[in-house]
């Protein structure tokens, strides 16, 4: 048996300041509990402020940068697990002269 791999597509335009992906779950697409996404946010740039009805985790692939939480900032750098509840705002600041790349997993808690 084959192990499944996952793959990345492009998000539709309204995301182009950033360079950002969807995942595809492939095999598993019909059932999944949870949607990802990998972002990349370019020096001295930002993503815009977001919030919505899901929980989400970021986690910090490389680079480093600050992460806006309900308007605090905080440092965040390679290998950091970040949360956010439902409805909290939350922005990727990449403003330490590098890139930040972030993986971005979402899920409904009420499902």
């Amino acid at each position: 048996m084959s192990l499944p791999r996952l793959g990345f597509e492009a998000l539709p335009p309204e995301f182009e300041a950033l360079e950002e992906w969807a995942v595809s779950f492939g095999p598993f697409d019909g059932g999944r509990p949870f949607s990802m996404a990998r972002f990349t946010v370019a020096p001295g740039g930002a993503t815009p402020p977001d919030s919505h009805a899901v929980t989400e985790v970021w986690l910090v692939l490389d680079g480093a940068g600050t992460v806006r939480y309900q308007g605090e900032p905080h440092g965040v750098g390679e290998g950091d697990l970040v949360g956010f509840a439902p409805f909290a705002e939350h922005v990727a600041v990449a403003d330490r002269g590098v890139p930040l790349s972030v993986l971005s997993i979402w899920w409904d808690a009420g499902r």
